[in-house]
């Protein structure tokens, strides 16, 4: 599978886990083939700034496929049964979530990682 098409994927299916920002880099960069200056321009940040947060969300979207796998499963978050999640682990994707959507450009993801980690353990474990 090709990079466009895989970033593609793992947006569709881990986006929600990123900023709103992280978000949008991504899709502009990868979907609408712009390039991080012309992002930099329209949003009035440093190209830098653009492709820290591409490359961060790149990193976090690999790191959230390799523990949770949901896209080597051929499965979506939108075929996933909400009744089949632990609601204790929906509620700390749900607060981690949040955390990220408030925090804009991650450079500290050590926290972040412990959350997910503790998720990834509880679904293992209710398997």
């Amino acid at each position: 599978m090709t990079k466009r098409v895989r970033i593609g994927r793992l947006l569709a299916t881990y986006g929600p886990l990123l900023t709103k920002k992280q978000r949008e880099f991504v899709r502009l960069h990868h979907d609408e083939d712009l390039s991080f200056g012309e992002i930099a321009r329209e949003f009035k940040v440093s190209r830098q700034a653009v492709h820290d947060a591409v490359r961060q969300a790149e990193v976090a979207m690999e790191r959230y496929e390799s523990g949770l796998q949901l896209l080597g499963k051929g499965r979506s978050t939108a075929g996933a049964e909400p009744s089949s999640i632990p609601g204790p682990v929906v509620e700390k994707l749900r607060r981690l979530r949040h955390r990220l959507a408030s925090q804009g450009i991650i450079y500290d993801t050590a926290e972040h990682v412990r959350v997910l980690d503790e998720v990834l353990a509880q679904l293992t474990q209710s398997k």
